[in-house]
């Protein structure tokens, strides 16, 4: 998602001198930039507090277990499609 904007912010720099599409492309950039930051700020801070995420609780949360996964017995067929 960042890459995607930054490429599309650092795309409008060539129009950002222009006299016609000059005044577009720079309220493009700062919508993508705005937009961007609330995406990656605001809406996970928004999320904690309305689910009342604490720290201490993600503490306890389980964690990955590699000795599950190595006791889980592979005997598994995969899954046959129709077009094989």
């Amino acid at each position: 998602m960042i890459l995607t904007a930054l490429a599309a912010i650092l795309g409008m720099i060539p129009l950002a001198g222009s006299i016609f599409w000059g005044p577009m492309a720079i309220t493009i950039m700062g919508g993508l930039f705005v937009a961007t930051a609330l995406t990656l700020l605001v809406v996970p801070a928004l999320y904690a507090l309305w689910f009342r995420v604490r720290s201490d609780e993600t503490a306890d949360a389980p964690a990955f277990h590699p000795q599950q996964m190595e006791s889980f017995a592979g005997d598994l067929e995969p899954i046959r499609i129709a077009a094989e």
